[in-house]
């Protein structure tokens, strides 16, 4: 049987990956599971790990990891999917096949194909709440959402963060988020600049006294500059939805998605002071050697007085 495991979601296939390993080391023990990088392997093995057992488990689990990148290997492939004996798993992980070639095609007709892509923000914040129910624990729609928005869409890290939670106490509260969770620098830097577009002069200075203690400021000023260009592409876009923008200018929907509702609290014409604002303190910064967090105080408060 071969099973091929694709896509851009690494934590996913990290998943599936563990489940196959996890029932064939308690069916035949560690000598039946064999792992070999396909970039490096030399084709001349491929008879020796595709036919029949071992002389230590009746059954293996070979793990192929990016044969795409070896050309002769990945052609070859196509001939033995319909030729591995029951007694082998081959579980092929390859997170972008070219799905033109005739491996691929042959896959599709012979093989398991799993296509694991990123979670936005919803999903990520279901499969939270599930996994939190999952292990015993508690975790609402309203909390999940909290949480994704503070951790952002790495998944690895939202898994490492639920752990911590629920370690902590099991049913999972805002309160508990903010006590626990480090925002990622990009969620603060998306509340610095949501506080400054309402015009709450208090918040942001608040956000960025806290900001200081920890945080690089050419870094921060770094992402807002990012997120204002969000910003003005989501402006200009004339309607057009979150997937489409991101279609076109390859920034990730779930950014664009939460950039969504700050569209409606600024002006064309009040972008243009944004940027000019924004455009001053980058010339500051890299030439008058004045302290940063100074410079992009004095910034953000004029862009919250427009």
């Amino acid at each position: 049987m071969t099973i091929l495991l694709s896509g851009a979601n690494a934590f996913a296939i990290r998943q599936a990956l563990d489940k196959l390993v996890t029932a064939m080391l308690n069916k035949h023990g560690v000598h039946a599971i064999e792992r070999v990088d396909g970039e490096t392997l030399d084709l001349a093995r491929l008879p020796d790990l595709l036919q029949g057992g071992s002389l230590f488990a009746a059954e293996r689990l070979v793990i192929m990891r990016d044969p795409g990148k070896n050309k002769p290997l990945w052609e070859a492939l196509s001939d033995w999917v319909e030729k591995i004996p029951a007694e082998i798993t081959l579980v092929i992980i390859e997170q972008s096949p070219d799905k033109r070639t005739r491996t691929f095609k042959q896959f599709q007709k012979h093989a398991k194909v799993h296509d694991f892509p990123e979670l936005n923000e919803h999903e990520l914040a279901r499969w939270a709440s599930s996994t939190a129910k999952d292990e015993g624990g508690e975790l609402d729609a309203k909390t999940a959402a909290y949480l994704v928005r503070q951790v952002g869409t790495d998944q690895w890290r939202l898994w490492t963060e639920l752990q911590k939670l629920l370690a902590y106490n099991p049913v999972i509260t805002i309160e508990s988020v903010n006590q626990l969770v480090e925002p990622n620098l990009q969620a603060s830097a998306f509340e610095l600049l949501d506080a400054v577009l309402a015009g709450k002069a208090a918040t942001f200075v608040e956000l960025l006294s806290r900001l200081k203690g920890s945080e690089d400021p050419y870094k921060l000023f770094g992402l807002l500059v990012s997120q204002i260009q969000t910003l003005a592409l989501a402006i200009t876009a004339q309607g057009k939805s979150p997937d489409a923008i991101a279609k076109e200018t390859g920034i990730h929907p779930f950014v664009l998605r939460k950039m969504q509702p700050l569209t409606r609290t600024i002006s064309y014409k009040q972008l243009q002071s944004v940027i000019a604002s924004v455009a001053l303190a980058d010339t500051q910064m890299k030439s008058t050697g004045a302290d940063p967090w100074v410079l992009l105080e004095q910034c953000l408060g004029k862009i919250a007085a427009r």
